[in-house]
């Protein structure tokens, strides 16, 4: 911002005010045009917008071109334009009327162990089994009046609100994928995701739930995004009516503190409460206040004018010259305390990779500030079942507990172990003969008595590289078995994800995996098309026909015949420049707008030098005395510029 030029900046504040970053129609920037710029200047103002990368210009599959302030640059520009929020923290006693709940990155831990674990099937219409909706939605503790305005209720009937977002969540993010038959964990994903710390969870989240969830009304998005600023400390009360004044005195809004924007804006704050974030409370007088948590998200800004708006990238890699951390029982991060009664208290600082694998052996209970798992020899068993063998999680619990396990807790781990793997269960193919006759031919055929195993009157165990052939002779026989084959719909266990073995450390830093209005459960569509920057010589077809206008027009200061003096007036407008002008003495510069025939006639806007106030205003070609065309591409690239 500090590079732009005044031209630019009044440019862009008359499309930040009105749209936000709402896209704006490429014919609508003309009607938001700043009455001291022609269209010549402003469509300049634009070109270096997008070279500052504070706008992109897209067009629609049909052609339609949009201009679009990037969304991450929204707190960027309000600093620039509006400098210093005067905030100051609500006076008086404060009763609170939502508090916070819990947060959204332990959320979607026990939504992705759910996943892991139990699996997320999905019916041959495409929706998730109503069983495993249930038990996912059992795990949450998000409340659906909270975030009822988050998620249109629609789109997915079946689904209850915390259930539907959390599934939209994991799928912008890329920690899950939607198969052909069930919703999966993304391994490589899932790595980078849990080796962020948790208030780089956050920062992500949030930058999702804005750009994804928010109305996009311009005076709401202004209102997100003035509220997450930094001058609103969290841990301190601010009074919302306060704030909607100050957006009403400098023109972010038309709307008074009793209107629709300030029933939006307890709505948007009620909604940052179920998520984690935001406190939301009445003073004593009734006035309406709110304040961060401890936890309050971080917004992050686009660096590049390439850079699509909601596509965020977050590096989890050391500062160059450090040494990564190691992952062992003496890093503080990864320490935990086991107690005698088998409850795992975790603490704040234990990074997630830890947490992740000790829930994949034990029972997460609580996931709020201080979190709990519990050891139970059902979750042991099953932790086998998934590929983690109960030596290794005895060993791992070890290494990880602050002070070791305690010797009683030991010894259980090791009875439960001793009962896992002795016997096992395996699947075989059974072919069911309707009569015992049936099942003798088939035991006497030659071909097939080294293909089947008889284990009863009607029954075969057929060898599962042996069941096409077997299916031919029988099918020669007229007694072929039908395709299907039952029972193989069950599924088997799946490993956990990221188990001993696999190394986080190999995986690449979390990124999003592009912009987020086209994952998801109600997917927004493909992005319109991001249209590359013009080459700076193309910048002359602003001018068209250039070569063809006489030069003293552009370089000469002088007073022509009135013939002559329209011809450059209307060449002026063509172009969309302005005409500097000899006018009752003074020198000023015009904008012509209109030109009427008979009698000739120009209408545009006058400008005095030294004022920024354009007075509208008819003139005739004897009017005034010298004139010369001014070509604000010249005058940028001047040697004098």
């Amino acid at each position: 911002m500090n590079r732009v030029s005044p031209e630019a900046r009044q440019v862009l504040k008359r499309i930040f005010e009105a749209y936000a970053a709402r896209p704006v129609p490429e014919e609508q920037t003309e009607r938001l045009c700043p009455a001291a710029l022609c269209r010549a200047e402003q469509q300049l103002a634009l070109r270096e917008l997008r070279e500052a990368g504070i706008v992109t210009l897209r067009r629609k599959i049909w052609g339609e071109q949009l201009y679009q302030i990037v969304e991450q640059n929204l707190p960027m520009i309000r600093r620039a334009l509006y400098p210093g929020i005067p905030v100051k923290a609500a006076v008086g006693t404060a009763s609170i009327e939502l508090e916070a709940g819990p947060g959204l990155p332990g959320e979607l831990f026990r939504a992705l162990v759910f996943i892991a674990r139990e699996g997320l099937p999905l019916t041959a219409k495409g929706a998730v089994h109503k069983k495993n909706i249930s038990r996912l939605a059992a795990q949450l503790s998000v409340q659906e009046e909270q975030i009822r305005v988050l998620l249109p209720r629609s789109d997915s009937a079946e689904l209850p609100l915390p259930v539907m977002l959390m599934l939209d969540l994991l799928l912008c993010l890329g920690l899950i994928n939607r198969g052909a038959s069930a919703y999966t964990v993304d391994a490589e994903m899932l790595a980078g995701w849990l080796r962020l710390p948790e208030q780089e969870m956050s920062n992500i989240l949030y930058g999702v739930v804005l750009s994804r969830y928010g109305n996009p009304e311009p005076t709401e998005q202004h209102f997100r995004y003035l509220i997450s600023a930094p001058e609103f400390t969290p841990g301190v009360w601010f009074a919302l009516p306060e704030i909607l004044d100050w957006m009403l005195e400098m023109g972010l809004t038309a709307e008074t503190t009793g209107s629709r924007l300030a029933i939006a804006a307890r709505v948007w704050i009620g909604c940052l409460s179920g998520l984690g974030w935001c406190e939301l409370g009445n003073t004593e007088e009734g006035v309406l206040i709110f304040r961060w948590t401890d936890g309050k998200p971080q917004l992050a800004e686009a660096t590049s004018a390439e850079d699509d708006p909601r596509c965020l990238i977050v590096s989890a890699e050391p500062p160059e010259g450090t040494a990564p951390e190691e992952d062992d029982a003496s890093t503080p991060s990864s320490l935990f305390i086991v107690q005698p009664d088998y409850e795992v208290l975790v603490p704040p600082e234990c990074s997630y990779e830890v947490r992740w694998v000790l829930a994949g052996c034990a029972e997460l209970l609580y996931s709020e500030d201080l979190w709990s798992f519990r050891l139970t020899r059902e979750r042991f068993q099953s932790a086998a079942e998934q590929g983690l063998s109960p030596d290794w999680v005895i060993a791992w619990l070890g290494s990880h507990a602050l002070g070791g396990l305690p010797s009683e807790l030991s010894m259980s781990l090791a009875e439960w172990s001793k009962g896992i793997g002795r016997t096992g269960l395996s699947r075989v193919i059974l072919l069911d003969c309707r009569s015992e006759a049936d099942a003798d031919d088939i035991a006497a055929h030659p071909r097939l008595a080294h293909c089947l195993t008889r284990i009863g009157p009607a029954h075969f165990i057929v060898q599962p590289e042996s069941i096409e052939p077997v299916r031919k002779e029988l099918g020669t026989a007229r007694m072929a078995p039908p395709r299907l084959i039952a029972g193989l719909d069950e599924k088997t266990p799946q490993p956990w994800p990221l188990v001993p073995g696999d190394s986080m450390q190999a995986f690449a830093a979390y990124a999003l995996p592009g912009p987020v209005k086209e994952y998801g459960l109600p997917a927004g569509g493909t992005s319109p098309e991001l249209l590359p920057l013009i080459p700076l010589q193309a910048e002359e077809g602003l001018l068209s026909g250039l070569e063809s206008v006489p030069q003293m027009w552009i370089k000469e200061w002088r007073q022509y015949h009135g013939s002559t003096a329209q011809k450059v007036m209307e060449q002026a407008m063509a172009w969309g420049i302005k005409v500097r002008l000899s006018l009752e003495r003074q020198i000023v510069d015009f904008i012509p707008v209109r030109i009427s025939r008979s009698p000739w006639e120009v209408q545009g806007c006058l400008l005095h030098h030294g004022s920024e106030a354009a007075e509208e205003v008819k003139l005739r070609a004897g009017d005034w005395q010298e004139m010369q065309l001014l070509l604000p591409i010249l005058r940028r690239n001047s040697s004098s510029a």
